[in-house]
């Protein structure tokens, strides 16, 4: 059975560590997309955004999006933050399967990122700003979760 999960939601939300929880709750492949960008370009995202920009990392996060859709049939994603604000982004996700917002609170999400210095966004945009200039694109999302247990609701149907 097809299956193809797509997580939203800003940086730090979880969607990585609920990802891979997710993918293997499911018995199906996690996929990083921040990593899937690393791993083709052969450097941080970090220094994608220093050395080319912002808008070279967006067309690569395209490509790379539309390439994990067509190679895999079945796979959790957690994407990067700005993924469903870019291009065609949400549509293609919303189209090929079941977007899933993860709503964590700025609060908990600014304690998470405290320490972090790797986010190249986090270092210029505070959250509030990048979840009002997201948000509207995240909602976008077939449904919304704020927890794990939230999530994992979602799927205990289709787990037998």
């Amino acid at each position: 059975m097809s299956q193809k999960v797509f997580l939203v939601g800003l940086p730090g939300a979880g969607k990585t560590t609920l990802g891979i929880q997710l993918a293997d709750h499911l018995g199906i492949p996690f996929v990083d997309l921040d990593l899937e960008i690393e791993k083709h370009a052969k450097q941080s995202i970090r220094s994608i955004f220093s050395e080319k920009s912002e808008a070279y990392f967006r067309r690569l996060e395209n490509r790379k999006l539309n390439d994990v859709i067509k190679e895999l049939t079945t796979f959790v994603m957690a994407t990067g933050g700005g993924t469903p604000c870019f291009f065609d982004n949400m549509k293609v996700m919303n189209a090929e399967g079941k977007t899933i917002f993860i709503n964590t609170s700025i609060d908990k999400i600014k304690r998470r990122l405290q320490q972090d210095t790797v986010r190249p966004l986090m270092q210029t945009k505070t959250l509030e700003d990048l979840l009002e200039k997201r948000e509207k694109q995240y909602l976008q999302a077939d449904k919304t979760v704020t927890t794990k247990q939230g999530l994992f609701e979602l799927f205990k149907k289709n787990s037998s």
